[in-house]
């Protein structure tokens, strides 16, 4: 035992260890915007330290950024504190950093970025000046060796190293990384995107958009950015980026927020009514801080009044990306953000099991810990640390929940006395009670519908499932979409009128695909289709209570009662026919199943 040797297992890695190593690094980070979060951190950071080194007032600092969307390029330049020659080769190695541990001045903490924006690009080249020195050099097809696609390994070669002083008013980085590898689809790679989603990108996923300032005016970063922007086309288009996080206040007017501790100190003077004058159409605001387990949480809660905010922003800002499926996507929507030491992480968190839950899409929280310590890439949080955010966000949730009857869409009613609630509702029950009995057994439907076209479309659903319409197939519903329903039609040729049954096929079967438009009354139809709410001619069938002749006639329209070999759409009793001036062709004859006389009818064969 004692000839035995020991082993240095730990000083010397081998290449395919290193590729391991750092790989794992590069696929820790999953968003489109880490690569310009972490030269952004890494400018930031650097100027942290020159002021910390050297004073606030030494100097104006500046960060240049530029995009280059037809080489797939990204430059950084910062005034910060620049590289130490001295040190240089050991930052340049995986998890290399001169940053001290839990150092407050810096946000980075574990080394790993700068290897990231290395390896994820085959050129990075940078220019460097510190009180120690300057540097400038380039490595090349770093990307290809990671992937395996080359076997040397990288080196950083100098071209050009001066180690004597200068002056830290003379400091400054420059990094530019070329052919930067594709991850992502068009609509979420950066260099596909606009010069607003860029911003967006920029102040809400990165530190250029700093927190501090959004809980204390003081701590606003004071640094001139600017973003320079070349889409694929060539086109460069440069402007001034406002180094705070994109809160949604700004895209309103000031008169449009209301601050809630403000409106809760006159609150218990003002009635319903007078709560509802101030607070209807408005925004709730709150911001503060708030010891949790001995950390300092601060937080901003914004409310909007309605969820369709946050598309009217988007919409207004450019502020929308089309994926892969064709669909629109709003990038700015309500949610709880987690930040840490001043910059946005781009995590979300999902919203705690609370009552009204169907007013978390309305709010927009954001929390700060600077106590957070994240895996490599920033993708999630310590669950512990999610909870405690979590229940922070609940509470402001509870304290919110008062108010939020006032800030919506409709203004707020006071609370009917209760015994009142239950006359009105008795009565409402009595009236129910009066109505005509359906009087078929096979459906749960039980009254004459009472005006509502919801009640029609209850009554034509509880037909076709209990099998007394046949043939109708639902694909989609909805009473927002410019039609009622999406479906289609398979009938037995047995069951329509034989104008129709050479239209089958060989099984013996029509189908067709169909839309339907609800009305309680037929006549309805007449106004959507003056004022053109509808594509008329697309409308195959037309589902109602009733109908009214004597409306359709002041209109030249005529109502004609089916004949048995006319019915292709089972049910169906009624065809409206328009006259030939309206030019409606083949579509100037709807057909109707009017559900009064088809239950008539039903009962009266039974």
């Amino acid at each position: 035992m004692s000839n035995m040797e020991s082993v240095d297992f730990l000083s010397r890695p081998t290449p395919e260890r290193l590729r391991r190593e750092i790989t794992n690094i590069c696929d820790s980070y999953s968003h489109p915007w880490d690569l310009i979060a972490e030269l952004s951190q890494n400018a930031v950071d650097a100027i942290f330290l020159h002021r910390k080194e050297y004073g606030v007032d030494r100097r104006k600092h500046r960060i240049k950024i530029t995009i280059n969307a037809n080489e797939r390029s990204i430059k950084f330049f910062d005034t910060g504190i620049g590289f130490n020659p001295q040190k240089f080769a050991h930052l340049l190695a995986p998890h290399g950093t001169d940053k001290t541990l839990n150092e407050p001045a810096v946000i980075g903490q574990k080394g790993v970025g700068l290897t990231y924006t290395i390896f994820t690009s085959n050129y990075y080249e940078i220019e460097t000046k510190s009180v120690k020195g300057s540097i400038k050099g380039y490595i090349e097809n770093a990307a290809s060796w990671k992937n395996s696609t080359i076997s040397p390994l990288p080196k950083f070669v100098y071209t050009d190293l001066e180690e004597h002083d200068f002056d830290p008013e003379e400091t400054f980085t420059i990094i530019f990384l070329k052919d930067i590898e594709s991850f992502y689809d068009e609509s979420e790679e950066i260099f596909y995107q606009t010069l607003p989603i860029l911003r967006y990108l920029l102040r809400t996923k990165t530190v250029i958009g700093h927190l501090k300032g959004c809980f204390n005016s003081e701590q606003k970063l004071d640094i001139d950015v600017t973003l320079t922007f070349i889409d694929l086309s060539g086109r460069e288009k440069q402007e001034k980026i406002e180094p705070s996080y994109m809160l949604p206040e700004e895209f309103l007017q000031k008169n449009k927020i209301v601050h809630l501790d403000d409106f809760k100190k006159i609150a218990a003077t003002l009635d319903d009514r007078q709560k509802a004058s101030r607070l209807h159409g408005n925004c709730l605001v709150k911001i503060g801080a708030i010891n949790r387990g001995g950390r300092m949480i601060n937080y901003y809660c914004f409310f909007a009044p309605t969820r369709r905010l946050w598309k009217e922003i988007c919409d207004k800002n450019d502020l929308k990306v089309t994926n892969s499926a064709g669909d629109e996507i709003n990038l700015y929507e309500g949610g709880i953000y987690i930040g840490s030491r001043g910059m946005p992480t781009g995590i979300r968190l999902e919203p705690p099991m609370a009552g009204a839950a169907v007013y978390w899409p309305q709010f927009y929280i954001l929390e700060e810990d600077d106590s957070i310590i994240f895996d490599l890439g920033r993708k999630s949080i310590p669950g512990r640390t999610q909870g405690l955010l979590k229940d922070i966000a609940k509470d402001l949730f509870n304290e919110f929940r008062p108010f939020i009857e006032y800030v919506g869409a409709d203004p707020a009613v006071r609370q009917t006395v209760s015994t009142v609630q239950q006359y009105e509702k008795q009565k409402v029950f009595s009236e129910l009670k009066e109505l005509p009995d359906i009087g078929i057994d096979e459906i749960s439907y039980l009254k004459h519908p009472d005006g509502q076209e919801a009640g029609v479309v209850a009554l034509f659903h509880e037909l076709v499932g209990a099998g007394i319409l046949k043939g109708y197939y639902t694909f989609k519903r909805g009473y927002k979409m410019t039609y009622d329903l999406w479906g289609f039609y398979k009938i037995h040729r047995d069951k329509i009128g034989k104008n129709y049954t050479k239209l089958s096929n060989e099984s013996g079967y029509v189908e067709v695909p169909t839309v339907i438009e609800f009305k309680f009354k037929a006549e309805d139809i007449l106004s959507d289709f003056v004022d053109n709410i509808k594509y008329f001619t697309d409308i195959d069938l037309i589902v109602c209570w009733d109908l009214n002749e004597t409306k359709f006639s002041r209109q030249r329209v005529k109502v004609e009662l089916l004949k048995p070999e006319e019915i292709f759409y089972y049910g169906s009793n009624y065809k409206l026919v328009w006259p030939g001036a309206y030019n409606l062709g083949s579509a100037s004859e709807k057909p109707v199943i009017a559900l009064r006389k088809f239950i008539q009818d039903f009962l009266s064969n039974r």
